[in-house]
């Protein structure tokens, strides 16, 4: 199935800038969206990873506005979703031909890089809201190649 809409990983772009930022879920070592589940339905797995048993989600939405960083939405349903890095072999990098995409353990992702990340929390408004500050706030910190008139060749 093919629903870039419901994806996992969101794309934020500038395109007057020319950046895109990806947003993927952080898998918080002390998720927000896991204290405010009600029905403990969120759970970190054996790996680490911060995933939903669907069948406990009553759909009260808690998680949804509990994540600083957007990255849990609901079905038509009510049912929440977000990234579980596919079972830890992610399918949106096994895609990804070009190689922009990779996957680490979280263990071995450096703790400066992880730092920087999550202090990119944002509080208020709904997901995609949430994902924008974010991406505007890293596009911001970003090194950025300087455009000149031979830039494009």
């Amino acid at each position: 199935m093919f629903i870039p809409s419901k994806a996992r990983l969101k794309i934020t772009n500038f395109p007057l800038q020319g950046y895109s930022v990806p947003s993927v879920c952080f898998q918080c070592p002390k998720p927000d969206c896991l204290e405010a589940c009600p029905e403990e339905a969120i759970y970190k797995n054996e790996r680490g990873v911060v995933a939903i048993n669907a069948p406990k989600c009553n759909g009260c939405g808690d998680c949804v506005a509990a994540c600083p960083y957007g990255m849990i939405e609901q079905y038509g349903s009510g049912k929440a979703y977000k990234c579980d890095l596919c079972g830890g072999n992610p399918a949106c990098v096994a895609e990804c031909h070009y190689g922009a995409l990779v996957f680490k353990e979280a263990d071995k992702i450096e703790r400066k890089q992880r730092s920087i990340q999550m202090k990119q929390r944002v509080t208020e408004g709904a997901p995609e809201d949430k994902r924008y500050q974010l991406a505007l706030n890293l596009l911001e910190g970003a090194v950025r190649v300087p455009r000149t008139p031979g830039y494009l060749g």
